[in-house]
């Protein structure tokens, strides 16, 4: 679904993003793993079209997202994003009715009139485990973990097909973690998506993806299949990055 070849970002004299070249395809979660900095929300923005690449092409589906400097989408839409922490991504002013409603605005008039129905709105939120009397409320008045499920509503609302997930689950406490994973995983079954999955964390990595790719300084060191990596990493970063497993489940642990 989605061809990265060769891809440079510079920032004046920075290189962050090195040459990378990886592929997603449809249907599977494909994990970018790294430490801040590694150049992992980089290529998401770029892919996404906040920011234009210096160099190097990104297809989705065959077709060339960037020509130039001019960002060429798909079908309005069909790529979404959820960004790391929910209170600053949602707008503190808009309720969450009008909070669902804006992706619509790209949307053809008859789709949109369909899709902001409060039929679909209550059914939207229901989804993603909230309900119908919620939607004249502000961000401000749920829970970090409520707030993420409410962007998580606003990237489904279109349909789309692809969706990048930034660190949805480092801003949130670690018991609400799980339950925000879980509804991903749903969601993907359910309507069939495909993720790019950023983060840090590597147990994160391990529950959520097919496949993974490690960032190191804006370069793609290694590429394989979750389970092969997790069992046989070969780069001395990768076996680091692995190493931190052991203290979590050390401190989950404690408190069992």
């Amino acid at each position: 679904m989605l061809e990265i070849h060769s891809l440079v970002k510079r920032f004046d004299d920075i290189e962050a993003v090195k040459n990378v070249s990886f592929q997603v395809k449809k249907g599977e979660t494909y994990g970018l793993v790294g430490e801040s900095g590694s150049g992992k929300s980089t290529i998401g923005n770029m892919i996404i079209g906040l920011l234009q690449p210096t160099s190097g092409d990104i297809l989705m589906e065959g077709k060339h997202l960037w020509d130039k400097s001019s960002y060429k989408r798909m079908k309005n839409g069909e790529i979404q994003i959820v960004f790391q922490d929910p209170q600053s991504s949602l707008d503190p002013r808009m309720t969450i009715r009008s909070i669902l409603l804006e992706p619509l605005r790209a949307l053809p008039l008859k789709e949109r009139r369909e899709k902001g129905k409060k039929s679909n709105l209550g059914k939207l939120l229901r989804t993603v485990g909230m309900n119908e009397s919620h939607l004249d409320r502000h961000p401000h008045e749920f829970s970090g973990g409520q707030r993420q499920r409410i962007a998580i509503a606003r990237a489904i609302i279109t349909d789309p097909v692809f969706i990048i997930l930034d660190e949805p689950t480092s801003a949130l406490d670690v018991s609400v973690q799980a339950q925000i994973l879980n509804l991903l995983k749903k969601l993907q079954k359910e309507r069939g998506l495909t993720y790019l999955f950023i983060s840090h964390d590597m147990s994160v990595i391990q529950y959520m993806c097919d496949r993974v790719g490690v960032l190191y300084h804006g370069e793609l060191v290694e590429e394989n299949k979750t389970s092969k990596l997790f069992s046989s990493p070969q780069k001395d970063y990768t076996k680091k990055l692995l190493s931190s497993l052991p203290t979590l489940f050390e401190k989950e642990d404690q408190y069992a």
